[in-house]
């Protein structure tokens, strides 16, 4: 069986763990510093992307359901290697930096 795109790299994979064992409006701030860290990192949002997924997509995983996660997710999916790691790093940071206050 194949490893998940977000299985790949060892900071996307925590990430996404983290963000999936954290309470639901935690993972809604999370999504949205996400996009914003793909933002600053230079990644371009591809807007068909989302709108093809959310059309054609049977919303069964965990992250479906919410609007952000889902568009976070799909975009840092779409993104490269060195944008995934670099925003996976920084929301990484940002999660820990949290739960240390």
């Amino acid at each position: 069986m194949g490893k998940r795109w977000y299985e790949l790299s060892p900071d996307v994979c925590i990430v996404i763990s983290k963000i999936e064992m954290s309470k639901e409006e935690d993972r809604t701030r999370y999504a949205k510093i996400m996009l914003k860290e793909l933002r600053l990192a230079g990644y371009e949002p591809n807007k068909q992307i989302y709108l093809d997924r959310i059309r054609s997509y049977n919303m069964r995983r965990w992250y479906d359901k919410n609007r952000f996660l889902f568009m976070a997710f799909e975009y840092l999916k779409d993104s490269d290697n060195k944008v995934q790691s670099q925003v996976a790093y920084n929301v990484l940071q940002f999660i820990r930096s949290e739960n240390a206050a």
